[in-house]
């Protein structure tokens, strides 16, 4: 699946027998954690296709495998996750080394849960089949995981191998038996645990979360999947979340199925835990002692907490949405980023006051020659078109800002987006501290930002008031600023914070003196 790993046929198999793999894991470089979960990967890949039979002794190479390259994979995840401003080239190598070992060692456990599903009677795997099922399910759950960092939809295929292995526990009785996976792992889990994990953190994989929020709340169910139950019965009080075993989707909200083959999860203790959680955090708990990680920061971990409690309670997406949602079909110019889209609204009000009269460089030019280094032709064209408009346009006429709320990768090419909009009509501004109206304050060379704690900002009108869009590093309740719009000038407060995103947050404001 992944030609980036590339097979050596000539030299000597490592993972011929226990031995030789102990040998080999001890030799790979110790330096260099990405070249040695390489090596591992390419010899995993070699093991799936060697076609030899399953037996115990190939079976104890795999776990030993497992076991001891555990460490150089999470070693490679918190990379991943620590960075992610990182090149593409370097995001998408990372990518592909983690999941490629999550892919190849998942795709060896599967094989030989296969086999011993073919023939129970005749394999000497048997003692071993709870730990290698448990094993595999969490597997499919890491593939999911990291396929969700990049808004990729689970293929049909991948959810009915996991509900399959799944069906497999249950058919054999041992679905609920308690065990460690790993030895260095704090607590006990099972083949249910695992599933449950996997189910509760689909509903959360829509696009809607970074990387570093969905593996934060992974690390939160490591916790709490046990307050959850899943149930070959329906009972209407108790479960509001379903999965039908027979169809390649994850969790879904209950609606009239009923088969034999639909399993229904009651998330109601784990809502309660989270309520707990909470009111902890409100009266000063720290987030250790509520085992919220290392990760944890306030105000933005109560935030998550308040996201994935309405993912997982009892109220439907449909009710809990503030307005309907609509599908429209056109062409749009989409401009993401505070800055970027600062800059064109600002590009947009000098051809309408006619200010811009083609002195030195546009901002968009600007824009682009500090993105590609050098102007793109779409600029120069665009430029072109708006300097041959005879009529003066409204700067803020065409503007509509949104927050993208969903995304899923529907192939290479394609992306559905789900985006709110906000509002109309954005305005730009700036505002700067109170105590230093006085002072005098340099300009960035693109003629927009000011230096110093000044920052530039959008006002959005929304109903009938107005809110501020500004960076979030910007805001400081409370605080008195200088707000200049338009050529007028106020005295403004910053108050209530309303939504907020990475890097950006609404709030209100109030005028005063």
């Amino acid at each position: 699946m992944f030609g980036f790993f590339k097979r050596n046929k000539d030299k000597e198999d490592p993972l011929s027998d226990l031995r030789t793999v102990s040998r080999w894991m001890g030799n790979l470089p110790a330096g260099d954690i990405y070249s040695a979960q390489e090596q591992v990967v390419q010899s995993l890949i070699q093991f799936n296709h060697a076609k030899l039979p399953m037996s115990k002794e190939r079976l104890a190479v795999l776990m030993h495998l497992d076991e001891q390259a555990r460490d150089m994979q999470y070693s490679l995840c918190s990379q991943y996750l620590r960075n992610p401003r990182m090149s593409k080239v370097i995001e998408s190598r990372l990518w592909t080394a983690i999941h490629a070992f999550y892919w190849e060692l998942t795709r060896g456990y599967h094989a030989f849960l296969m086999d011993f599903v073919s023939n129970p009677g005749g394999s000497r795997i048997q003692a071993t089949v709870p730990l290698i099922a448990a094993r595999a399910i969490r597997g499919f759950a890491d593939i999911f995981k990291w396929r969700y960092f990049r808004y990729e939809k689970i293929d049909e295929r991948l959810w009915l191998r996991q509900h399959n292995l799944y069906r497999i526990a249950e058919f054999d009785g041992f679905q609920g038996s308690k065990f460690k996976l790993y030895a260095n792992e704090a607590q006990a889990s099972s083949c249910e645990v695992e599933y449950l994990h996997a189910l509760l953190l689909s509903p959360l994989g829509a696009g809607s979360l970074t990387p570093r929020q969905l593996e934060m709340v992974d690390h939160w169910l490591d916790n709490w999947s046990h307050l959850l139950s899943l149930d070959n019965l329906h009972d209407p009080a108790r479960h509001h979340f379903s999965v039908d075993t027979a169809r390649g989707q994850g969790l879904r909200r209950v609606g009239e199925e009923n088969d034999p083959t639909c399993r229904f999860i009651s998330t109601e203790k784990l809502l309660e835990h989270l309520e707990v959680v909470k009111r902890s955090l409100k009266t000063g708990a720290t987030a250790a002692s509520l085992g919220l990680g290392e990760e944890f920061r306030l105000p933005d971990g109560y935030d998550l907490l308040e996201f994935v409690s309405g993912e997982w309670s009892a109220v439907s997406e449909r009710d809990r949405r503030r307005a309907p949602r609509n599908q429209e079909q056109s062409r749009w110019e989409v401009i993401r980023d505070l800055a970027n889209i600062c800059l064109r609204i600002q590009a947009d009000s000098e051809l309408a006051s006619g200010s811009s009269v083609r002195e030195g460089l546009s901002p968009e030019e600007i824009l682009d020659i500090k993105l590609y280094g050098f102007v793109t032709e779409r600029t120069k064209s665009a430029l072109h078109q708006r300097t041959l408009s005879t009529g003066r346009h409204d700067a803020y006429e065409r503007w509509r800002l949104g927050v993208v709320r969903r995304i899923t990768r529907v192939d290479q090419e394609w992306r559905k987006i789900g985006v709110e909009f906000i509002s109309d009509r954005p305005r730009l501004a700036h505002i700067d501290p109170e105590a230093m109206a006085s002072m005098s304050y340099s300009v960035d060379d693109a003629g927009l930002l000011p230096s110093g704690q000044s920052a530039t900002v959008l006002l959005v009108p929304i109903g009938d008031a107005e809110l501020i869009l500004m960076e979030s590093a910007k805001y400081a309740h409370g605080k008195t600023y200088r707000l200049q719009h338009d050529g007028d000038t106020a005295h403004i407060r910053l108050d209530t914070v309303r939504d907020k995103g990475d890097g950006w947050l609404l709030s209100t404001y109030s005028v005063v003196g």
